[in-house]
């Protein structure tokens, strides 16, 4: 049995955390190898992108930043893992955390708003 080893509110936001381009994203049903890696319960769930696919998102308010989810090999990964979103899909991303509040809160235009694409609000 899975557990998540991180259940409880985190005690500061991190400095980067991983943001999910739904449009590489393969789909909740069919991948989630993210969810898998993740150790913070809840923390990349499903939502519908704008073409109505299941895909994953991360919350921004659970996300602590370890980079386990991103893509193997992908260099924006804080750490060296054996994990990941496959690098066929290439989905996964670490980006600012302000940058990321910023594009949610709808203070961020042009190409940044393009590169954040979908970085999971609270439900």
């Amino acid at each position: 049995m899975w557990t998540k080893l991180m259940n409880r509110p985190r005690k500061r936001p991190p400095k980067r955390i991983a943001v999910i381009d739904p449009e590489r994203c393969f789909g909740a049903f069919a991948c989630s190898i993210c969810q898998a890696a993740c150790p913070v319960e809840d923390c990349i769930v499903e939502e519908p992108d704008v073409d109505g696919r299941i895909v994953c998102a991360v919350r921004i308010d659970k996300c602590i930043g370890c980079g386990l989810c991103v893509t193997l090999g992908n260099t924006t990964a804080p750490q060296p893992r054996d994990f990941g979103c496959p690098a066929d899909y290439d989905a996964i991303d670490m980006h600012d955390y302000e940058d990321v509040v910023k594009f949610v809160e709808g203070d961020v235009e042009g190409e940044a708003v393009e590169e954040v694409v979908t970085a999971g609000t609270p439900s």
